[in-house]
């Protein structure tokens, strides 16, 4: 699995820069006999469906026209959802002013937060919760950020 998903995403990156868009994660599984294939993709200001559609089309005929999944397989485009964690500093930008829930480590120590994600400065991400001071947190101590929502 873990080949095909490296083979899946080196077809993606000129897909992907040609639509403006950048890849956030691969998935292969295993499903009822058939390989179910996840691709996530963003752009800086939100992708839309007809742009899943057709990074889709054409990441479905390169897998084909290479013979990279012998059996039958299902792909699905989208972007990651509000479900998914962020995984890239490029996802936050869009991002500012809504809130998080953030998981990360330093100096060995494991910490969390929810607060508003105030600013960006380089890869220092500055969080603000409802009481207290605003927390600054490298990306790369990051473990896991999702989005709260607000109800």
């Amino acid at each position: 699995m873990q080949e095909i998903k490296e083979k899946i995403r080196s077809l993606l990156t000129p897909i992907v820069d040609h639509h403006h868009a950048f890849l956030i994660d691969v998935a292969v599984r295993n499903e009822r006999g058939d390989k179910l294939v996840q691709v996530f993709v963003d752009t800086d200001i939100g992708v839309t469906i007809e742009e899943c559609a057709e990074i889709s089309r054409e990441l479905a005929a390169a897998i084909d026209t290479r013979n990279i999944i012998e059996s039958s397989y299902r792909l699905e485009v989208s972007s990651p959802g509000i479900d998914k964690p962020l995984k890239l500093l490029r996802q936050y930008h869009k991002n500012i002013g809504r809130r998080f829930k953030v998981t990360y480590e330093r100096a060995g120590t494991k910490s969390a937060i929810i607060g508003t994600l105030s600013s960006i400065a380089e890869d220092l991400l500055t969080f603000s919760p409802d009481k207290g001071e605003p927390v600054t947190v490298e990306f790369s101590e990051i473990i896991e950020s999702k989005e709260e929502l607000p109800w």
